[in-house]
């Protein structure tokens, strides 16, 4: 919905500055009158397609506000100290778990060497993958901060450019042309890291085609024990992710409402965290131990089709870098052309 809004918003500021169409409804503010009559003297040259245009704007104050917010919370600060609590209880976890990789029962009791080298080996496979995904989940929160903070001022700029086409600035009021003038900086100022994370998102799509296709030649048809004989530690976080569970998704992956309190979260999370790692421990172990094809023609087929979409999706960022480029000059051009003209009047006065 965003998308589309966007869209026809640029769409609609490209008819105003090109004026097109320039002799019809769009331009004349007493078509507006028949409908709403605005209080003069500036609120009434208000023309249908400035009054669009501000509504596709006050959208995009308020969603660009919420979204800033949800990223800085929601996928930012509330979900790395989830992350934070859930690397303590994998650690109190493996505590609980001696070298061997039994659970503690019987300190005593004897022990099968080849059942304790196999378990072994599970739980260092495990602990790779558990302590990967963290790790990335905590890179991807503080990325959807710094997303966040970039923005929400994006959003809240907006509000100047709504109140422009309604021609509020004109009469001084929500500050006037310096205060556009200094929401449009801001936007500037906050669009550059964006455009920055659109390459690198775009890079990493491409990028994760590329790693998948390299898997496919790799472990295409091949058993399990052909695989080991080349390469034994095979299972780490992306064979993982990509081969062995795809539709892999860990609680701590998701967005957080809140930080939650008391003992009742950590115990609930508790719960939550052991049966994440019996469920990866079984499918290591399930892989790893059974001489069964590794990738089986379906699953080569899901995996180019899961190539394709990555592809896509990185040529959408590199086109939402272009789009949002022109945008960032449009921004730049309306900030000098403001700005010039504010220095002309100065002077004429």
């Amino acid at each position: 919905m965003d998308a589309v809004v966007q869209l026809v918003r640029n769409a609609m500021c490209c008819v105003k500055d090109l004026q097109l169409f320039n002799n019809t409804f769009l331009y004349d503010p007493q078509f507006v009158a028949k409908f709403y009559t605005f209080p003069g003297p500036h609120m009434s040259k208000t023309t249908l397609l400035e009054l669009l245009i501000s509504f596709s704007q006050l959208y995009a104050a308020l969603s660009c506000c919420r979204s800033g917010l949800n990223l800085i919370f929601k996928q930012g600060v509330f979900k790395l100290v989830r992350l934070s609590r859930v690397s303590d209880l994998l650690a109190k976890h493996y505590e609980n778990t001696d070298a061997a990789g039994f659970v503690k029962k019987d300190e005593d009791g004897k022990k099968d060497d080849s059942a304790t080298t196999k378990k072994l080996e599970t739980l260092v496979r495990t602990n790779r993958v558990l302590y990967k995904s963290l790790t990335e989940e905590a890179n991807s929160a503080l990325k959807s901060t710094f997303i966040g903070i970039c923005v929400f001022p994006i959003g809240l700029s907006f509000f100047w450019l709504f109140g422009n086409s309604l021609h509020l600035t004109e009469a001084g009021t929500i500050g006037g042309l310096p205060a556009l003038i200094h929401a449009l900086e801001v936007m500037e100022v906050a669009l550059v890291p964006l455009l920055y994370y659109m390459i690198k998102d775009g890079s990493a799509a491409l990028q994760k085609a590329r790693q998948i296709r390299t898997l496919v030649r790799k472990y295409g048809g091949k058993k399990t024990s052909d695989v080991i004989k080349s390469d034994q530690d095979w299972i780490r976080f992306e064979t993982y992710n990509l081969i062995i569970d795809r539709d892999w998704a860990p609680f701590w992956s998701s967005a957080v409402n809140f930080i939650g309190d008391g003992n009742v979260s950590v115990q609930a999370e508790g719960k939550m965290l052991t049966k994440e790692v019996d469920k990866v421990e079984q499918n290591v172990t399930k892989t790893y131990h059974n001489d069964g094809v590794v990738l089986a023609k379906n699953d080569v087929e899901a995996l180019e089709a899961m190539s394709k979409t990555s592809v896509l999706e990185g040529y959408r960022e590199y086109l939402y870098f272009v789009l949002t480029s022109l945008h960032f000059m449009v921004i730049c051009s309306g900030s000098l052309s403001i700005t010039s003209t504010r220095k002309k009047t100065s002077l004429l006065s």
